[in-house]
């Protein structure tokens, strides 16, 4: 388990491809993520790899202003599916790609997103659609 906000930063800082696995891993009390989120701004990126993020941590990190903590939280196994919903309205296509490849995604989210301006979202919606339908995607 990771104990503090500060072992998880040594951890993720480390190098060590072993340190990094436990940081996607392991599990924390609710207040290490909390204060990772409010303390490390540098670190919430990393913090959505980690398997075990309280569903309220996600939802609060889903309105990040990097699209990049947006876009890994859009596309995480298990995601909330308001959050889902939320994040494929987001400002920034890739975000929004990748609420359309994730299996979890609503299938009205994923009817929604088959009409987006962006190819690549389109196809990934159609993808996700035809997969729950049995089918091949249609391109």
């Amino acid at each position: 388990m990771i104990e503090s906000a500060e072992e998880f930063v040594r951890l993720r800082e480390s190098g060590d491809s072993a340190d990094y696995q436990r940081i996607k891993r392991e599990e924390a009390p609710p207040d290490v993520w909390w204060t990772l989120v409010r303390d490390h701004p540098d670190m919430r990126f990393w913090v959505t790899f980690n398997r075990t993020v309280p569903q309220d941590v996600l939802r609060h990190l889903a309105g990040d202003d990097d699209w990049r903590v947006r876009a890994n939280i859009a596309g995480r196994r298990g995601a909330p599916q308001d959050v889902l919903d939320a994040l494929s309205r987001d400002g920034h296509d890739a975000v929004v790609a990748s609420v359309a490849s994730n299996p979890g995604t609503p299938t009205e989210v994923l009817e929604r997103l088959s009409g987006h301006s962006w190819e690549d979202v389109r196809t990934r919606a159609l993808e996700q659609l035809a997969q729950r339908a049995g089918g091949t995607a249609a391109r």
